[in-house]
């Protein structure tokens, strides 16, 4: 039997590609998308999960829809939005609202994937980061400690292209796999890479905000099993 993993899927190439990968080495991915209540077209994601499906075959890949982490991330994001600039330095550093937005949006989908992975009984994750995108949660100060979170509830999480620098690669590996190197992906309207070089600043103060509120609140919905059905269709 396949073994399965969990892959967080915005249908862009970058998780195309991860889930390409993965199903390659031997896992059946289960392909999620995820909704922070500030994206444009999230269920374009599906039109790549059904042409990864249609090559592999659905013994080899699933798509689990689009899942809705509202309620999670709010639980990282509420802590800050009363703060005044001064405050936030003094606590935390130099934290730009950018990579504060990235970090808490990325550390709900991951506290919604532990809960499914224990849910399914699945010990690994995969995520398309890529170094040369310019967010701090893509760096390695992060993507370690992300590691280790993962790993304290038994669950690898893997970065299969994070060291692919070169789009012109990226399209190649697309068109030897067989498919059209375009995609359809939904529009995150908060979503702002740091330009030029990522700030030592900025990076250990999402490392300081991560460390100070996410992780433990995180480790704490977890372990009280926080509901990650209900809320996906809201009335």
């Amino acid at each position: 039997m396949d073994k399965k993993i969990i892959v967080l899927f915005s249908g862009g190439k970058d998780s195309f590609l991860s889930t390409c990968l993965v199903i390659e080495q031997g896992f059946k991915a289960l392909m999620v998308t995820f909704d922070n209540g500030a994206g444009l077209s999230g269920t374009n994601s599906a039109n790549g999960a059904e042409r990864i499906i249609k090559k592999y075959g659905s013994n080899k890949a699933e798509f689990l829809g689009v899942r809705s982490v509202v309620g999670i991330w709010r639980e990282f994001v509420l802590p800050f939005r009363n703060m005044k600039p001064k405050e936030i330095a003094e606590a935390y550093g130099e934290l730009t609202v950018s990579q504060f937005n990235c970090l808490t949006c990325r550390s709900a989908m991951y506290t919604w994937t532990i809960l499914k992975a224990q849910e399914l009984g699945i010990k690994h994750v995969a995520d398309g980061a890529r170094k040369s995108h310019g967010f701090v949660i893509e760096l390695p100060c992060m993507l370690e400690r992300f590691r280790e979170f993962f790993l304290e509830f038994g669950i690898e999480l893997l970065f299969p292209v994070w060291d692919l620098e070169s789009g012109w690669r990226l399209k190649n590996l697309f068109l030897t796999r067989g498919f059209v190197p375009k995609v359809i992906e939904p529009q995150c309207l908060l979503g702002t890479p740091l330009s030029g070089i990522l700030d030592e600043e900025v990076q250990e103060a999402t490392v300081s905000y991560f460390d100070q509120i996410v992780r433990p609140r995180a480790a704490k919905l977890i372990s009280e099993r926080f509901p990650i059905t209900a809320g996906e269709n809201y009335l």
